[in-house]
């Protein structure tokens, strides 16, 4: 009983520990780097964003229709489907592959977990409780891993939103319009693996298509979950019935997304002094204490339990 406590400890300690320092990676740095390697490497073809490569049904699907059936999928199931987008995964296909993994990797968990402590010939109530605790620990796992995978494209997104302007801007005052310019720079930033490339690129999709502009920049709002995308929108959309100047007001718009960046990177560095106060009072205090008044400490004890020897 002692192990499966401690066991169950460490998982919620680490998936902890996972979710809050996962998706605060150096994205900057990061997409920088995917930019220098496209520049480096030969310039490849525009791709158009497809769903999915293949139209052949999955194992996860056939998982999700043996549970809910061909037909859709309830809508209090299917708002997940947001997060997905955030987290890469388009699409309805990717809704029915989601859910069919949570209920494959609960019930295979769970079942195996029941399996271990009936070897282990423990009480009733420890395999009840062997076997729920793994069935919510892989119910849980697809979840936790496109939360944090979502997490970190939308803050991959925040962080690059400011140089796509200023793309943008570039492109205006050339003499592109802004759908073209859209365009351009959803193409360029998809060939460097960027994320606010591909939301770009879908955008501009849909207005080929034939939605309007307005529409289809809501729509990727919508998805993206990025309230500076939001603003962005609404920004323009105003700019645009009021006959104002598109490329000024880009521009604008860049640098005051720059400075909250700014804003926040500095407002990160003046709480992380707090921040490590914790690790200081309860990790490394207690060692350095131990290893100064240790010593001194076993030899008072020593001396204090026999004084005359």
């Amino acid at each position: 009983m002692e192990a499966l406590i401690a066991l169950g400890v460490f998982g919620v300690v680490g998936t902890i520990i996972y979710l809050v320092f996962a998706p605060r990676a150096p994205i900057a740095e990061e997409v920088i780097q995917r930019r220098l390697e496209t520049i480096s490497s030969p310039r490849a073809e525009s791709a158009r964003i497809r769903l999915f490569d293949s139209e052949e049904e999955t194992f996860w699907e056939r998982v999700t229709n043996f549970f809910f059936g061909s037909k859709e999928i309830p809508a209090n199931l299917s708002k997940a489907g947001t997060r997905l987008h955030q987290a890469g995964y388009r699409g309805a296909r990717a809704i029915r592959i989601y859910w069919g993994l949570r209920i494959f990797l609960g019930l295979a968990l769970g079942l195996t977990g029941l399996l271990l402590a009936f070897l282990m010939n423990a009480p009733m109530l420890d395999v009840l409780l062997l076997g729920g605790a793994a069935g919510a620990a892989g119910y849980m796992l697809p979840f936790l891993t496109v939360y944090r995978k979502a997490s970190a494209r939308v803050l991959e997104m925040r962080e690059a939103l400011p140089d796509t302007l200023d793309l943008i801007v570039i492109c205006v005052e050339a003499g592109m319009g802004v759908d073209a310019a859209l365009n351009r720079v959803g193409n360029e930033q998809n060939n460097q693996q960027l994320a606010i490339g591909e939301e770009l690129l879908l955008a501009t999709q849909e207005m080929q298509a034939g939605a309007r502009r307005k529409e289809a920049l809501i729509r990727m709002a919508d998805r993206c979950g990025v309230e500076e995308i939001r603003g962005l929108v609404t920004f323009l959309t105003q700019t645009e019935e009021m006959g104002g100047s598109i490329a000024r007001s880009l521009r604008v718009y860049a640098e005051t997304m720059r400075d909250k960046r700014s804003q926040a990177a500095e407002e990160a560095a003046r709480k992380a002094v707090i921040k490590l106060i914790f690790p200081l009072v309860f990790f490394i205090l207690p060692a350095i204490f131990i290893i100064l008044l240790g010593p001194a400490g076993l030899q008072l004890m020593k001396t204090l339990s026999d004084p005359l020897r």
